[in-house]
């Protein structure tokens, strides 16, 4: 919702990060034609702190504030996150007080201790899966209704099962992404997975895929020399 340096806490004051934060969250709401924004129970704003994301969850009928988050690393909340949660949830508080009528969820939020919500599918050695994490927590999440239905099984269970969910979203995902016509690349990609699927050796293709890709993505974000 913020671009990183918005969260400078000397540089930037909070009325020039409500501006940037206000005309992105209100495009969301137009773009998916929500009309009242009272009638929201649960707001997720995902975050990119370096090369890692997570989710914040606001309720806005309780006032609770959960950071959902996949690491399981074994860090104090305030070093692992550096008051930036802290920041974004300033913002939104004060664009809830413009944008809806005092309610006492509101205030709760602007006071509400932070939670980092507890999970049996958290990670200890996956340092590369965040994005996909979180898009699913995004997508089951119903706040404190129960059971929180994800699909993950534990990250050591036998067989590694936790990985072939990973990959399986990884590609319903992507398949999502590629095909919504949102997305101004859609008809190219098409056009070359249709020529693509008329060659005669492309299932020697699909067997080094493995290799290829990455070799493809390399070569693509290689800098230039």
């Amino acid at each position: 919702m913020m671009p990183d340096i918005f969260y400078d806490e000397e540089k930037y004051t909070d009325n020039q990060r409500l501006k940037i934060f206000a005309s992105n969250f209100e495009d969301i709401l137009l773009r998916y034609e929500v009309k009242k924004l009272d009638s929201v129970d649960l707001v997720f704003i995902p975050v990119l702190q370096g090369d890692h994301f997570y989710v914040l969850c606001f309720n806005l009928k309780s006032g609770k504030i959960e950071l959902i988050d996949n690491s399981a690393a074994n860090q104090e909340f305030k070093d692992r996150y550096k008051g930036l949660p802290d920041t974004l949830r300033k913002v939104l508080v004060l664009y809830l007080e413009k944008a809806l009528k005092p309610t006492s969820a509101i205030k709760e939020l602007a006071n509400s201790v932070i939670e980092r919500k507890e999970m049996d599918w958290r990670t200890k050695n996956n340092g590369v899966d965040c994005g996909v994490f979180t898009m699913r927590h995004m997508e089951t999440y119903k706040g404190d209704q129960k059971p929180w239905v994800t699909g993950f099984v534990k990250e050591d269970e036998v067989n590694n099962r936790q990985n072939s969910q990973l990959h399986l979203l990884r590609h319903r995902y992507l398949s999502k992404i590629i095909l919504s016509e949102h997305n101004m690349h859609r008809q190219v990609i098409i056009k070359k997975a249709n020529a693509f699927d008329k060659r005669p050796d492309k299932e020697r293709y699909m067997k080094d895929l493995d290799k290829i890709i990455p070799d493809r993505m390399s070569r693509y974000f290689a800098k230039p020399k």
